[in-house]
C-alpha cells in the first residue's frame, strides 16, 4: 500500500494504525511483561504522548534499554519508520486527528453483522444495502440535531470560548514590532506552549501544531486571540470541513 501511494497520490502522507501496531506490540513483546513492568506505558507515551523528538528519542532509548531489546527486530523495524505512527513526528502531518482504522473497522462489524455464510450475492447486496441505508439514516439526524440545537459551551463574558480564557495563562515574552510571542500553558499544570501572533495578517501558530494536524484551532491560538482582541476566529482558520455547510460542494480545503 506505501509503494502504491507514493506513486499515484504522491501528496498524500501515509501513516500506520495505532491499534494494529498496539496489538503487534503484545503480540512480540508480550514475553517481556513483568509484574508492574511499564513497558506499554513507556511504549504508549512514545506513540501517543511525546511531541518532542529528542524527548522521544531519550524515553525510546531508555526503554530498549531498560527491557533488553537491542535485538528485537520487529521493534527495530518499528523504529525505523517511526514518522509514521510517533506523534512527535506527525504533529505537522495532515491527518485530520485519524490515527487508526476504526472508522472502516467498525463498518465491517455492520456488515458483518447482516451476513451469514449461505448469502449468495443477491442477498450481500440486500442486507449491504440496508447497512448504507441505516447509516445515512444516522447521518441524517446527526446533521439535524447539529442545525437545530447549539453546542454546550460553557461561555459567560467574551464571545470567543471563554472557557480557553479561564483556563489558560500566558506570558508575551517576545516582541518584535508586529511579531509577538506568547508562552501559553494551564493553570493546573501541563506542557508550556508557545503561540507566534502577527498583527499584519492576524496569522497565529503555536507550537502544539494542532491546527496543521487537524485543521482546528488550538485552545491556546484562541486564548492569544482573546487576549489581542480578537472576538472571532478569523475565517482563513475555518476549514468547511468542520462546518455545517461541508457538504454543500466539495471539500479540498487542507
Amino acid at each position: 500500500m506505501a509503494a502504491a501511494l507514493s506513486l499515484v497520490m504522491s501528496q498524500t502522507f501515509h501513516g500506520l494504525c495505532t491499534f494494529h501496531i498496539r496489538r503487534n506490540f503484545m503480540k512480540h513483546l508480550g514475553n517481556h511483561y513483568k509484574e508492574n513492568s511499564d513497558l506499554p506505558y513507556m511504549f504508549d507515551a512514545c506513540m501517543y504522548e511525546i511531541e518532542e523528538v529528542e524527548q522521544f528519542n531519550r524515553v525510546w532509548e531508555a526503554m530498549v534499554k531498560k527491557y533488553n531489546l537491542e535485538n528485537n527486530e520487529w521493534l527495530f523495524g518499528l523504529y525505523r519508520i517511526r514518522d509514521k505512527w510517533a506523534r512527535c513526528m506527525m504533529k505537522e502531518r495532515w491527518t485530520v486527528g485519524i490515527r487508526n482504522t476504526r472508522l472502516s473497522e467498525s463498518l465491517n462489524v455492520a456488515i458483518k453483522n447482516h451476513l451469514k455464510l449461505d448469502h449468495d450475492l443477491v442477498q450481500f447486496f440486500r442486507h449491504f444495502n440496508q447497512v448504507v441505508d441505516e447509516k445515512r439514516h444516522n447521518k441524517l439526524i446527526a446533521e439535524y440535531e447539529m442545525r437545530q440545537k447549539l453546542p454546550m459551551v460553557g461561555l459567560r463574558q467574551t464571545p470567543m470560548l471563554v472557557h480557553a480564557s479561564e483556563t489558560y495563562g500566558y506570558i508575551e515574552i517576545t516582541r518584535r514590532r508586529d511579531v509577538c510571542e506568547f508562552a501559553v500553558m494551564r493553570y493546573d499544570g501541563g506542557p508550556e506552549r508557545i503561540v507566534v501572533f502577527n498583527r499584519n495578517d492576524l496569522s497565529v501558530c503555536c507550537s502544539c501544531k494542532k491546527y496543521e494536524n487537524e485543521g482546528i484551532l488550538c485552545g491556546h491560538a484562541l486564548k492569544v486571540f482573546d487576549i489581542v482582541g480578537i472576538k472571532t476566529i478569523p475565517p482563513e482558520y475555518v476549514k468547511r470541513r468542520w462546518t455545517k455547510r461541508a457538504r454543500a460542494g466539495d471539500c479540498f480545503d487542507r
